[in-house]
């Protein structure tokens, strides 16, 4: 994973080293091991947290990845969130959310038990901590300002298809929530208000991955199994899909360009990142890369 500010980015490999990057010179400004295993981690503005598989731990640090507080969990952590003065995350393995009161000396503040079943992913939307789960069409919605918590039901029960379906950080838009069924060929589209199901988009695969354009006229979809060699555009207007492209051998993640005439797709078995145009789905370009997968900057035309 990787975050960019406008000066640092700070980078975080599976393997748990932490590297500090000059985003002028694309040099390690500092690097520091701080897991065994980890996939997940966020900034703040003063603060980095990464969420511990092994150990299990949720590790502060501050931006000169100094660690300022461990909290031990004795399970792996995921959906690492900051929220004002909170640092909020899932207990994998416990079924549990635990608040964090970075004003009170990084002290556990509140633990929400059984949550859900195996939480994978979480997101925040306004005061909401959204928290996805691995087994179960449902998602769980942590108030933070009132610390009230309750589970919204959609779908069938569904289970997950070899690579895990996740909310990132752009399935929200305009009150509404785009989710990768679980186990099931479609987006479901919630309306976070009256978190009622509004409809959803039929695919022709497992949903992983949800992103926006930056005009947000477009979704783009990519998959697990069968069609992991596909990405999937549709029209955020009218939910229809506008193509389906074959777009290399596993697409791991995309990105759009910050004007969204392009998008960028991350080939781990065809060791390229493609680009195609969203207008027609053409391919444009093929730049060589090893094993790639996520894509955190991309051209600003």
């Amino acid at each position: 994973m990787v975050y960019f500010g406008s000066r640092y980015g700070y980078a975080l490999s599976r393997d748990g080293y932490l590297s500090k990057i000059d985003v002028k010179t694309d040099k390690i400004l500092i690097q520091k091991k701080v897991s065994g295993d980890t996939v997940d981690f966020c900034l703040s503005k003063n603060f980095i947290a990464v969420g511990g598989y092994k150990p299990k731990n949720v590790i502060v640090l501050n931006k000169e990845l100094k660690t300022i507080k461990t909290v031990n969990t004795g399970s792996r952590n995921i959906g690492v969130e900051f929220y004002k003065h909170y640092l909020v995350f899932e207990l994998m393995d416990k079924d549990e959310i635990w608040v964090v009161d970075m004003q009170k000396g990084f002290r556990v503040v509140k633990k929400i038990k059984h949550i859900g079943k195996m939480p994978i992913d979480a997101l925040i939307s306004g005061h909401d901590y959204i928290a996805s789960f691995l087994l179960g069409q449902k998602f769980g919605v942590l108030n933070l300002n009132d610390m009230r918590y309750h589970i919204v039901n959609y779908g069938k029960k569904g289970s997950f298809i070899h690579q895990i379906p996740h909310y990132g950080i752009y399935s929200i838009w305009n009150g509404k929530a785009f989710i990768p069924a679980v186990g099931e060929k479609k987006l479901v589209v919630m309306n976070l208000k009256t978190e009622k199901e509004t409809g959803s988009v039929g695919l022709i695969g497992y949903p992983i991955f949800v992103i926006f354009s930056p005009d947000h006229k477009i979704i783009a979809v990519n998959y697990s199994g069968a069609k992991h060699d596909y990405l999937t555009l549709i029209s955020l207007k009218n939910k229809k899909i506008i193509k389906n492209i074959k777009a290399g051998r596993r697409i791991m993640f995309m990105s759009f360009s910050r004007n969204g005439r392009y998008i960028y797709a991350s080939d781990y078995f065809g060791n390229s990142v493609n680009v195609f145009d969203v207008r027609n789905g053409a391919e444009i370009a093929r730049i060589s890369v090893t094993r790639p997968s996520g894509i955190f900057r991309v051209p600003k035309f």
